[in-house]
């Protein structure tokens, strides 16, 4: 597991300073997504060329973000890993409910054994992101691989979370750290992007 501090450019997804769980992924994996766990995310085909990002959280943690690359186009680097991420702006996770991490440490004070207010069982909520290939406004945002193509695969994985599973036991609740995948249909003609920033939200 690699710690690093989390940069301004990703302010939206933890408070910067902090420190998270980050690591590169080491398989792909089946289409599905991640359907197990606290923290569950998945990419769905929805034709004309968008695709559609969902996380579902049932922990009070807001900074599980997904990495996404287009036909195994060039990774980056980033300040806050020593590997190579994709396009990770803007697709982080939701919290329904207070205190949540890393937004209340300074109420609540740093998650530790002895005070453990980082939990994973809180009600369902939902983040949804639809991207069009087609026509991306991301902060980063690099010309569309193959952009003449009538499919393009997209991989994703969860890239950003808290250090450590909280001592319950079992996989952190960053999950596997897999690449997944999805194919995304109906692009013919499409066009590129810009090369405008490397880090912001969509």
């Amino acid at each position: 597991m690699i710690k690093r501090t989390i940069v301004t450019g990703l302010a939206t997804v933890a408070a910067g300073g902090l420190a998270l769980s980050i690591a590169p992924g080491v398989a792909q994996a089946a289409d599905n997504g991640q359907r197990t766990g606290p923290v569950q995310f998945w990419a769905e085909n929805q034709g004309n060329c968008k695709v559609e990002f969902t996380i579902k959280n049932t922990t009070n943690v807001t900074s599980y973000t997904i990495d996404w690359q287009i036909d195994d186009e060039p990774l980056r680097d980033v300040d806050y890993a020593d590997f190579k991420v994709g396009r990770t702006g803007g697709m982080h996770t939701t919290v329904n409910d207070a205190p949540r991490w890393p937004d209340d440490i300074a109420t609540e004070g740093e998650n530790t054994e002895q005070n453990r207010w980082m939990v994973s069982n809180r009600s369902v909520s939902t983040a949804t992101y639809t991207k069009d290939l087609k026509n991306l406004s991301d902060s980063y945002n690099p010309p569309l691989p193959n952009p003449d193509a009538a499919t393009h695969t997209v991989k994703y994985r969860m890239v950003l979370g808290p250090p450590g599973n909280n001592g319950e036991g079992g996989g952190e609740w960053i999950g596997n750290r897999e690449w997944h995948t999805v194919t995304v249909t109906g692009c013919a003609g499409s066009g590129g992007g810009s090369l405008d920033g490397l880090f912001g939200s969509s």
